[in-house]
Formats: structure tokens, C-alpha cells, sequence
């Protein structure tokens, strides 16, 4: 792992290597007040002083506004932070519904919300990128995570250093560095930072991970965080192979989509090979409004298996708010509101 007294250096030669950023961007940098964001707003400050990147930084907070005052803390934090550095600053503010008996919001809920909340930025902005501080710890635990779900193989690659969200690409610059390599990085050059204290609510899935299951699993294989990171590192080689071939699949079954929905003709899916027909229906339930980390591979294998077999009949809920109905040789996919009418009328042909 790179040396935290060099990191500024590392970091350089690492956007190099990856050709993961070009100069003269203009680039939305994810700030929350945690120390992962200050790391990565103030390394890129730093780096950005070289004669080759000239990039055009601005700095983007997300008020969640669910830790009351400490929430209001963050927002003036990052704000000054901002000035202090002599960025631009752009904040918005969510209003997400708590749900469920301890009345908290879901993580994936936040997540979207946050998603949302920095590409608009970004597209108001007219930004080319919008940079997100996730770090090697971060990848372990999803990675744990979407195993706990049931992940495929495109789960268990983790979190891509670079995705596209519409027409602005998501970049995650620190993937290869543990976090504590980027607090000692901050302490060794006087940079505080917020602690988030909802980070220790083990109501949520990735904090039980953090907090639990990793340091359990470290008494078994002390390099766990670095094997999964690399055995990420190769899923989504193979992924990315295996996309190639699940979208081809989609395009000769006369993929339609709608913005609730989407249809491609069963014959194609059901005389496929079963891993790019698993990873075809996966891509399928993201168009039409699914959550990827909320699919279980073996409820989307057991769904293929009828598939093929010509079994299914009738209408089965899946992931979550997704259902899946054949009609006329089509497998119809569709989201549903909260009452459960059809959001959009399925695609038929």
C-alpha cells in the first residue's frame, strides 16, 4: 500500500497510470466533512498545483438532514473548508422519509439520494465528473456486503473506479488506500476533520460489517480487506467479459425500454447460456428501476431456471418493488409503487 508520508505523490501517479482523470476538467468533489472527503478534496488541491492538471475543482456537499444540528455542523464545515481553499461551494439539502419501526432511513435510500443530489450539482454546474472518496475499506465492505445478498460475479467486483450515471461519470479515486492510511495522511498535515457518529449505528448492514464481521474475519486472514480488493480486482475483468456477451444477448432479443420498464423476447433468454441470460435479466431489473445491491442471485437463478424451463406463470414480485410477467414470448419487466399499481405500463409487443 502507498506510504501515507508520499501520498500526495502516489495519488499523482496513480490518475496517471489509470488514466483515470484528464487536465483541465472541471470536477465535482464529494465533500461530506469526513475524513475521507477532506483527504481527497485536499490531495487533489494539492496535486492540482502542479503545471499539468489545471482542473477546475468545486467543492459539492449533501445535507442528509438527519443529524439535526451535527448535520448543520457539516454543511458550515465544508463550507468554510471550501473557502479556506478558495473552491466553490454547492450544497443541497434532502428530505428523506424515515421508514420502518426504528423510524431510520434506509441505506440505499440515502445512497440514491446522495447520488441524485451531486449529479444535479454536477449538471448545473456543467461538470465532466463528479469524485467520490471511496477508499479500500469502503470496497471490503461491499464487497461483504453483496456477498451476504447473494451478489453474482458483477457483484462481487465491488465498486468500479469509474461508472457512468447518465452523462456524467462517477470517479473513486482512492480505491487502492485503507482508510486509516488517509487519516494519518490528514493528521500528519494538520487537516481535521467531522466524525460522523451514525457511522457506529450497527442498524445498518455496513456498520455491523465494519464493526463486527471484518474484525472477525481479520482473526482468520489478517490481509482480508487486501484479497478482496484484489479478488475484485479480477471479478470485474470478468464482468466486464461477461457484459459484452449479456448485452448482446439483450440486443438480439429486441431489447425495449421504458422508463419503468423493460421487455426482450424469452426465446433469446431461455436458450442462452445461463451466465450471460443471469447477467442479462440483472441488467434488465436495473433499467427498470431495481437496486442492484437489492438482487439475490439465487431468487434471479431460480427465476431464470422457470424461464427456461417455460414454467413461470403468473406474476412473481422481485426485487423489491420490480415484478416480472411473460406475455405474448416477452418477459416484462416492471417497478411498482408503494400501493403496488404499475408505475409504467409493462412493454408488450
Amino acid at each position: 500500500m502507498p506510504s501515507p508520508a508520499g501520498l500526495v505523490q502516489e495519488l499523482d501517479q496513480y490518475l496517471h497510470r489509470r488514466r483515470l482523470l484528464v487536465p483541465r476538467m472541471r470536477l465535482l468533489v464529494a465533500c461530506s466533512g469526513g475524513a475521507d472527503s477532506v483527504a481527497l478534496l485536499s490531495l487533489l488541491q494539492a496535486i492540482n498545483q502542479s503545471d499539468y492538471w489545471h482542473w477546475e475543482l468545486i467543492v459539492g456537499h449533501v445535507n442528509h438532514q438527519l443529524r439535526g444540528m451535527d448535520s448543520k455542523r457539516d454543511e458550515a464545515y465544508v463550507r468554510n473548508l471550501a473557502k479556506s481553499l478558495d473552491l466553490p461551494f454547492r450544497v443541497k439539502k434532502l428530505n428523506l422519509k424515515e421508514t420502518g419501526a426504528n423510524r431510520v432511513v434506509s441505506e440505499n435510500a440515502a445512497r440514491e439520494g446522495r447520488y441524485k443530489a451531486l449529479l444535479a450539482m454536477a449538471a448545473s454546474d456543467r461538470c465532466n465528473a463528479v469524485l467520490l472518496a471511496h477508499h479500500a475499506d469502503d470496497q471490503a465492505e461491499t464487497i461483504l456486503m453483496r456477498l451476504l445478498r447473494g451478489a453474482g460475479v458483477t457483484g462481487l467486483a465491488g465498486m468500479n473506479e469509474k461508472e457512468w450515471r447518465g452523462k456524467l461519470e462517477l470517479v473513486r479515486p482512492l480505491l487502492p488506500w485503507p482508510g486509516g492510511e488517509l487519516k494519518k495522511w490528514l493528521i500528519e498535515n494538520n487537516r481535521p476533520w467531522r466524525e460522523d457518529l451514525s457511522n457506529n449505528n450497527t442498524h445498518y448492514l455496513r456498520n455491523r460489517i465494519r464493526h463486527e464481521l471484518l474484525p472477525a474475519l481479520e482473526n482468520y486472514q489478517p490481509r482480508i480487506r487486501e484479497l478482496l480488493q484484489r479478488n475484485a480486482r479480477h471479478d470485474r475483468a470478468s464482468a466486464d467479459f461477461l457484459k459484452l456477451h449479456a448485452r448482446k444477448l439483450l440486443r438480439e432479443g429486441r431489447y425495449r425500454r421504458g422508463r419503468y420498464s423493460v421487455s426482450v423476447s424469452i426465446n433469446t433468454v431461455a436458450q442462452a447460456h445461463p451466465a450471460p441470460a443471469a447477467l442479462a435479466l440483472r441488467m434488465a431489473i436495473v433499467d427498470a428501476g431495481g437496486d442492484e445491491d437489492g438482487i439475490n442471485t439465487t431468487t434471479l437463478l431460480d427465476v431464470l431456471d422457470k424461464l427456461q424451463a417455460r414454467s413461470l406463470a403468473g406474476e412473481i414480485q422481485f426485487a423489491r418493488a420490480i415484478r416480472l410477467k411473460v406475455i405474448s414470448g416477452r418477459i416484462n419487466i416492471f417497478r411498482v409503487g408503494r400501493s403496488g399499481e404499475k408505475i409504467r405500463r409493462p412493454i408488450t409487443c
